[in-house]
């Protein structure tokens, strides 16, 4: 997600025709390698395109290694990742965030949106419960303009004083074309019946829903409020319905930088992969790391 990409599905707005939300439109380079959708459901979004190539190592981060799966998804051609943590065991109720592409949040912490803490937040709460999956999208910075894009509807931003939307349209881009099909195809993958779902955004829970992924329950990732984002989170529940009470004064505020309202694990999450501690290495520097 970029800085003026809140999450969402489907273009709110005019502009150049993009990918189409259902995952139509342009296909990547030839399929190879293994079947995403196994014996399941065909894809819905009707393509018939199953196989692309998928390549999967550990993946040792700060605080626990996770299995780190690569795929290239054979609708939109574009590399994508999945984090996992612990067993899927049955598949059902596993915690999920969907995560879309912010290079300047996510990498370098830009603070115009809460991209960057929400992708931190979001492992932190499936290291609490010890298992789930983090799917990080590429392709949909700014919502699927690019990179270029997005800092142009910043400029207009900051000088002009539109928002997120606004900003867009204005140069005749489309609100929103991200796809959400590729997430919904490595969770098939890795036999991921039903999901609880990291998001404050009802319409992403619609979106993988329509590509057949069962949601159980959105679990909301709220992330501090300030001075550089407010603007930004505003725009995002007024005009694009995300779930932010925390800006009417509950939650995370300024504060208390970078509060994050994290999901507690479930009793019994054990069964998928224990409390997370098992898997989890010790910060540099803590008295754990010490012992």
């Amino acid at each position: 997600m970029s800085e003026h990409s809140p999450e969402g599905s489907g273009p709110n707005g005019s502009g150049p025709a993009g990918p189409e939300p259902d995952g139509s439109g342009p296909a990547g380079p030839e399929p190879d390698g293994i079947d995403l959708d196994g014996a399941g459901p065909s894809d819905a979004n009707g393509t018939g395109l199953k196989h692309t190539g998928v390549a999967e190592s550990d993946l040792v981060l700060r605080r626990a290694t996770f299995r780190c799966v690569a795929f290239r998804d054979p609708v939109d051609g574009h590399e994508h990742l999945a984090l996992v943590l612990g067993e899927i065991g049955d598949g059902e109720d596993v915690l999920v965030r969907v995560h879309s592409e912010c290079v300047t949040g996510d990498v370098f912490g830009a603070l115009r949106c809460e991209c960057g803490d929400q992708l931190r937040a979001a492992l932190d709460a499936i290291l609490a419960e010890g298992r789930g999956m983090l799917v990080y999208l590429r392709g949909h910075e700014g919502r699927g303009i690019g990179l270029v894009n997005k800092v142009r509807t910043q400029l207009l931003q900051d000088e002009r004083g539109l928002d997120t939307v606004d900003s867009a349209t204005a140069l005749g881009l489309p609100v929103d074309v991200r796809d959400y099909g590729p997430a919904a195809r490595v969770l098939r993958h890795r036999g991921v019946r039903s999901v609880r779902l990291l998001s404050n955004n009802p319409a992403k829970v619609r979106a993988l829903e329509e590509h057949g992924i069962k949601v159980a329950a959105r679990v909301p990732l709220l992330v501090a409020a300030h001075a550089d984002n407010t603007r930004y989170l505003t725009a995002k529940r007024d005009r694009l319905g995300h779930d932010l009470p925390h800006l009417n004064g509950g939650g995370p505020s300024a504060e208390a930088p970078g509060a994050t309202r994290a999901p507690q694990p479930r009793s019994g999450s054990g069964a998928h992969g224990g409390s997370g501690t098992g898997n989890r290495l010790p910060d540099p520097g803590s008295a754990e790391a010490g012992e």
